[in-house]
């Protein structure tokens, strides 16, 4: 088919197939919109899940603290009621009661590690030496208390008691006593003892703080409460937790089967606890924790993400200690919203799948339309056997384009004798002559010239921008080329081709249209048949013979 008509039929393809990419790229990204729109739904939801599984641990954590320190709020009163007992004798020596010569159960008291202390076996003097003894008095009356303050069903800790001015420790631990002895110095303004003075504490309020192990790396965790007799502080009451007790503590507190890695930290961000829980293998870094504490001074709870790690802190009121939970893309997967996202990222897949194959088959579905179109349009404007436009195609294609030349030229041809030779040789033959003669024609013609077979043996040739002068001479080209080509038979032999031809320019009836030319052209050949075939005539008196 001529570049014209195919461009007439693939110019609207064209614009189907780009409605329908444009249609499709629309489903793809409104569908995908959607998609995403559900992902930030289940992102926040997870979000929330992740705080709220935070939230029950800080719960539980905040929750058997306060119970620690109404404990040791508990202990205190009894402690004061006690130091006031009226059968306390005021005496300057130390009762046997006190120096553990009876009791089931001693308390054990240690010295702290500074000049010039007293212990139990000192001689106290004057009102300070009463004091000491009302203290170790009290705290014998309720040793029996101890254990029921602290515990040992899930968060185990050993009580003590300091003295004010550094006389004595009392605990029931002889190994809590020897860490409270290398840990607390009440002498030194600093470290936490000091947190009890009436200066920094003038609300006598309860506080948590984390003591270090002197020469070593280990830490205390402790409850303290400021202990105060008519209107003097003389002493602090505390609860001391190990880390492998909080430790403890804090695995037990997280939900079950969890799927987050959580550890405790100080309000510095230092470790108190390892990693418990479900262990993932991912270090916080001083990066992460350098955005914790300033997102904690926004909010006492948040939740960020390195990559496809997801980590949520909140602080545990009360105990000035912050909690962290981690969790990996892979433990994210085993949750509820885990397996939510995958089923979404599924469904998303399978929805692009089905939208691209829909796509390919609707497109080849318009391509094959758009080709049986041009086929079936091909085969209404082309001659079947030859391949030149037939007479529909060949007067539709040169009224189209005749408007757009200022001269042209139609060559009317008729091939010699053809009746007779579908007579003599059959009609196998005369259709080898007509393919043979339309191959000999289109050799002599331009490549801008147009052919068509507009009858049985009859082909018409547009010539555009020629006039009549040129018209003769592709006329008398394509005369020479068919007597000088003859049809090769079967049998060897040679059949002669030979046609009578017409040429009539727009030059001579300019206000004539392309039919009216056309007829001429065919009049004028069949002038040259009359006058002998195998003629080109352009004028109705002559006749030019090649």
């Amino acid at each position: 088919m001529s570049t014209s008509l195919a461009n007439r039929f693939r110019l609207p393809m064209a614009k189907t197939l780009r409605v329908i990419h444009l249609v499709f790229i629309f489903v793809f990204a409104l569908t995908t919109f959607l998609f995403w729109q559900q992902g930030q739904l289940f992102s926040h939801g997870y979000r929330t899940s992740q705080l709220s599984h935070l939230e029950s641990v800080i719960a539980r954590i905040e929750s058997k603290a306060q119970y620690k320190v109404d404990n040791l709020r508990y202990l205190k009163r009894i402690f004061i009621e006690a130091m006031d007992d009226p059968l306390f004798p005021g005496v300057a020596t130390v009762p046997s009661e006190i120096t553990g010569d009876v009791g089931d159960s001693p308390l054990w008291i240690r010295e702290l590690p500074l000049p010039d202390t007293l212990t139990e076996d000192s001689a106290f003097h004057g009102e300070d030496a009463l004091q000491v003894r009302q203290q170790l008095y009290a705290l014998r009356k309720i040793q029996g208390l101890f254990p029921l303050a602290t515990g040992a069903n899930e968060l185990t800790a050993d009580l003590y008691y300091i003295s004010r001015d550094g006389e004595f420790i009392v605990s029931l631990s002889q190994e809590m006593n020897s860490l409270l002895v290398s840990s607390y110095n009440p002498q030194v303004e600093q470290g936490s003892f000091v947190l009890a003075s009436p200066l920094l504490n003038p609300q006598r309020e309860p506080f948590w703080t984390r003591q270090n192990i002197a020469k070593t790396d280990d830490t205390l965790v402790n409850a303290a409460i400021p202990v105060d007799f008519r209107g003097e502080w003389i002493g602090l009451l505390g609860i001391a937790f190990e880390n492998d007790a909080v430790q403890k503590f804090l695995a037990a507190s997280l939900p079950e089967d969890t799927q987050s890695a959580y550890q405790l930290f100080d309000e510095r961000l230092i470790p108190l606890t390892g990693t418990v829980g479900s262990s993932n293998q991912f270090q916080l870094t001083a990066k992460h924790l350098q955005t914790i504490r300033q997102m904690l001074e926004v909010s006492s709870r948040g939740t960020m993400r390195d990559g496809s790690v997801f980590i949520t802190f909140g602080r545990v009121v009360g105990t000035r200690s912050v909690l962290i939970s981690t969790q990996t893309l892979s433990q994210g997967l085993h949750e509820d919203f885990g397996r939510f996202s995958i089923l979404l990222i599924a469904m998303w897949g399978i929805f692009v799948l089905f939208l691209w194959g829909s796509h390919r088959v609707i497109c080849r579905l318009v391509r094959n339309m758009g080709n049986l179109q041009r086929e079936m349009q091909h085969h209404a404007l082309h001659d079947d056997l030859t391949g030149a436009l037939n007479r529909r195609g060949f007067f539709e294609k040169t009224s189209q384009i005749s408007p757009d030349y200022v001269d042209y030229t139609l060559v009317q041809l008729d091939l010699d004798h053809f009746k007779k030779v579908n007579d003599v040789y059959g009609h196998q033959v005369g259709d080898n002559v007509l393919v043979h003669a339309t191959q000999r024609i289109q050799r002599a013609v331009r490549s801008q010239d147009i052919l068509g077979r507009i009858g049985g043996e009859e082909f018409c040739i547009f010539l555009p921008n020629s006039d009549l002068k040129a018209g003769i001479m592709v006329a008398t080209r394509i005369k020479w080329e068919l007597e000088s080509s003859p049809l090769l038979l079967d049998d060897g032999t040679q059949l002669q081709i030979t046609a009578s031809l017409g040429v009539a320019a727009y030059s001579e009836l300019p206000e004539c249209s392309l039919e009216q030319i056309q007829s001429l052209a065919d009049m004028r050949m069949y002038t040259a048949k009359q006058r002998g075939r195998n003629q080109v005539c352009w004028q109705d008196d002559g006749v030019s013979q090649a």
